[in-house]
Protein backbone atom coordinates (compact mmCIF):
# COMPACT_ATOMS: atom_id res chain seq x y z
CA UNK A 1 0.00 0.00 0.00
CA UNK A 2 1.22 3.32 -1.40
CA UNK A 3 0.64 6.06 2.15
CA UNK A 4 0.60 9.05 -0.21
CA UNK A 5 3.96 9.25 -1.37
CA UNK A 6 5.81 6.92 -4.02
CA UNK A 7 9.16 6.70 -3.55
CA UNK A 8 10.12 9.03 -6.82
CA UNK A 9 8.19 11.68 -4.54
CA UNK A 10 10.36 10.81 -1.82
CA UNK A 11 13.63 10.90 -3.42
CA UNK A 12 12.69 14.05 -5.91
CA UNK A 13 11.20 16.09 -3.05
CA UNK A 14 13.72 15.10 -0.24
CA UNK A 15 17.62 15.23 0.59
CA UNK A 16 17.10 11.08 0.53
CA UNK A 17 19.33 10.85 -2.22
CA UNK A 18 18.89 7.87 -5.44
CA UNK A 19 20.96 5.40 -4.17
CA UNK A 20 19.22 4.99 -0.81
CA UNK A 21 17.27 1.59 -1.37
CA UNK A 22 13.26 2.52 -0.43
CA UNK A 23 12.47 -0.34 1.18
CA UNK A 24 14.84 0.87 4.20
CA UNK A 25 13.03 4.27 4.52
CA UNK A 26 8.89 2.18 3.89
CA UNK A 27 8.73 1.60 7.52
CA UNK A 28 8.68 5.44 8.12
CA UNK A 29 6.64 6.65 5.66
CA UNK A 30 3.70 4.28 7.23
CA UNK A 31 4.27 5.24 10.48
CA UNK A 32 4.68 9.00 9.63
CA UNK A 33 1.42 8.63 7.67
CA UNK A 34 -0.50 7.33 10.65
CA UNK A 35 1.38 9.59 13.74
CA UNK A 36 1.00 12.98 12.08
CA UNK A 37 -1.38 12.87 9.29
CA UNK A 38 -4.31 10.51 10.53
CA UNK A 39 -4.14 12.72 13.80
CA UNK A 40 -4.94 15.55 11.42
CA UNK A 41 -8.19 14.17 9.03
CA UNK A 42 -9.34 11.87 11.44
CA UNK A 43 -9.09 7.51 11.29
CA UNK A 44 -12.73 7.53 9.58
CA UNK A 45 -11.63 10.16 6.71
CA UNK A 46 -8.02 9.31 6.75
CA UNK A 47 -8.71 5.49 5.51
CA UNK A 48 -11.36 6.66 3.67
CA UNK A 49 -8.70 8.62 1.73
CA UNK A 50 -6.15 6.39 2.05
CA UNK A 51 -8.47 3.50 0.18
CA UNK A 52 -8.96 6.38 -2.70
CA UNK A 53 -5.71 7.18 -3.12
CA UNK A 54 -4.31 4.03 -3.82
CA UNK A 55 -7.61 2.92 -5.70
CA UNK A 56 -6.44 6.17 -7.84
CA UNK A 57 -9.92 6.99 -7.32
CA UNK A 58 -9.39 10.66 -5.84
CA UNK A 59 -11.68 13.83 -6.94
CA UNK A 60 -10.03 16.41 -7.74
CA UNK A 61 -10.56 18.51 -4.48
CA UNK A 62 -8.89 15.07 -2.92
CA UNK A 63 -6.21 15.32 -5.53
CA UNK A 64 -5.08 19.11 -3.89
CA UNK A 65 -5.65 17.75 -0.39
CA UNK A 66 -3.10 14.95 -0.75
CA UNK A 67 -0.90 17.63 -2.44
CA UNK A 68 -0.96 19.18 0.75
CA UNK A 69 -0.39 16.25 2.71
CA UNK A 70 2.63 14.46 0.48
CA UNK A 71 5.30 17.01 1.84
CA UNK A 72 4.25 15.93 5.33
CA UNK A 73 4.78 12.76 5.14
CA UNK A 74 8.30 13.01 2.71
CA UNK A 75 9.71 14.92 5.36
CA UNK A 76 8.79 13.60 8.13
CA UNK A 77 9.75 10.18 6.86
CA UNK A 78 13.50 12.56 5.88
CA UNK A 79 13.76 12.85 9.56
CA UNK A 80 12.73 9.21 10.86
CA UNK A 81 15.56 7.81 7.87
CA UNK A 82 18.48 10.37 9.32
CA UNK A 83 18.32 8.39 12.80
CA UNK A 84 17.32 4.83 11.17
CA UNK A 85 20.19 4.83 8.16
CA UNK A 86 22.59 5.98 10.34
CA UNK A 87 21.99 3.89 13.35
CA UNK A 88 20.07 0.29 12.61
CA UNK A 89 19.12 -2.52 14.51
CA UNK A 90 20.77 -5.73 13.42
CA UNK A 91 20.99 -9.43 15.30
CA UNK A 92 24.23 -8.39 16.68
CA UNK A 93 22.18 -5.01 18.64
CA UNK A 94 22.42 -1.40 17.66
CA UNK A 95 24.74 -0.68 14.81
CA UNK A 96 26.32 2.49 12.51
CA UNK A 97 26.64 2.32 8.84
CA UNK A 98 29.85 2.83 7.47
CA UNK A 99 31.90 2.62 4.07
CA UNK A 100 33.92 3.44 1.53
CA UNK A 101 34.12 7.00 1.30
CA UNK A 102 31.98 7.93 4.01
CA UNK A 103 32.74 8.51 7.54
CA UNK A 104 30.05 8.31 10.62
CA UNK A 105 28.51 11.41 12.46
CA UNK A 106 28.02 11.65 15.91
CA UNK A 107 24.62 11.84 17.42
CA UNK A 108 24.42 15.26 18.02
CA UNK A 109 24.71 15.86 14.27
CA UNK A 110 22.24 13.20 13.61
CA UNK A 111 20.23 14.94 16.07
CA UNK A 112 20.58 18.37 14.22
CA UNK A 113 20.08 16.65 10.99
CA UNK A 114 16.67 15.39 12.54
CA UNK A 115 15.73 18.85 13.69
CA UNK A 116 16.67 20.08 10.73
CA UNK A 117 13.95 18.38 8.31
CA UNK A 118 11.36 18.38 11.53
CA UNK A 119 11.34 21.89 10.76
CA UNK A 120 10.39 21.28 7.36
CA UNK A 121 7.61 18.57 8.08
CA UNK A 122 6.55 21.21 10.92
CA UNK A 123 6.02 23.89 7.92
CA UNK A 124 3.95 21.71 5.71
CA UNK A 125 2.20 20.34 8.54
CA UNK A 126 0.61 23.66 9.91
CA UNK A 127 -0.03 24.52 5.90
CA UNK A 128 -2.05 21.40 5.69
CA UNK A 129 -4.26 22.31 8.80
CA UNK A 130 -4.40 25.88 7.66
CA UNK A 131 -6.02 24.47 4.07
CA UNK A 132 -7.94 21.81 5.32
CA UNK A 133 -9.93 24.18 7.92
CA UNK A 134 -10.54 26.70 5.06
CA UNK A 135 -11.43 23.84 2.83
CA UNK A 136 -13.13 21.62 4.86
CA UNK A 137 -16.48 21.74 3.95
CA UNK A 138 -15.39 20.08 0.79
CA UNK A 139 -14.55 16.99 2.05
CA UNK A 140 -17.76 15.22 3.90
CA UNK A 141 -16.20 12.48 5.47
CA UNK A 142 -13.92 14.98 7.26
CA UNK A 143 -16.74 16.99 8.83
CA UNK A 144 -18.96 14.26 9.58
CA UNK A 145 -19.56 12.92 12.65
CA UNK A 146 -18.46 9.60 12.32
CA UNK A 147 -15.28 11.53 11.97
CA UNK A 148 -14.58 12.17 15.96
CA UNK A 149 -11.10 11.93 16.23
CA UNK A 150 -9.81 14.72 14.34
CA UNK A 151 -7.50 17.03 16.06
CA UNK A 152 -8.98 19.90 14.18
CA UNK A 153 -12.59 19.25 15.36
CA UNK A 154 -12.12 21.74 18.49
CA UNK A 155 -11.15 24.25 15.97
CA UNK A 156 -14.33 23.89 13.87
CA UNK A 157 -16.39 22.47 15.91
CA UNK A 158 -16.24 25.71 18.44
CA UNK A 159 -15.60 28.57 15.89
CA UNK A 160 -18.07 31.43 16.60
CA UNK A 161 -17.19 33.06 12.85
CA UNK A 162 -19.70 29.78 11.44
CA UNK A 163 -22.86 31.06 10.92
CA UNK A 164 -25.89 30.05 8.72
CA UNK A 165 -24.95 33.35 7.01
CA UNK A 166 -20.64 32.39 6.94
CA UNK A 167 -20.23 28.78 6.49
CA UNK A 168 -16.32 29.09 6.15
CA UNK A 169 -14.09 29.69 9.09
CA UNK A 170 -10.27 31.28 8.49
CA UNK A 171 -8.84 28.47 11.18
CA UNK A 172 -8.70 31.14 13.90
CA UNK A 173 -10.85 30.40 16.69
CA UNK A 174 -11.46 27.15 18.19
CA UNK A 175 -8.42 25.62 20.51
CA UNK A 176 -6.04 22.99 18.66
CA UNK A 177 -5.42 20.17 20.06
CA UNK A 178 -1.76 18.55 19.98
CA UNK A 179 -1.95 15.02 18.12
CA UNK A 180 0.55 13.69 21.35
CA UNK A 181 3.90 13.44 19.62
CA UNK A 182 6.32 14.69 20.65
CA UNK A 183 8.84 17.13 18.44
CA UNK A 184 11.54 17.19 21.04
CA UNK A 185 14.77 15.58 20.36
CA UNK A 186 16.92 12.97 22.66
CA UNK A 187 20.35 13.93 22.96
CA UNK A 188 22.20 11.29 24.26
Amino acid sequence: MLYFITETYLKVNTPITANVDVTDVTPYIATQAALRVQPILGTTFYNYLLTQYNATALNPDEINLVEFIQPVIAWRSAEDAVFGLTYQLKNKGLQTQSGDYSASVSRNEVAFGMEHYAQKASFFEQRLIRWLLVNRNLFPQFISTTNQDTDLRPMFNNCSCITQWQTTCLGTCGTFRENGYNNSILIL
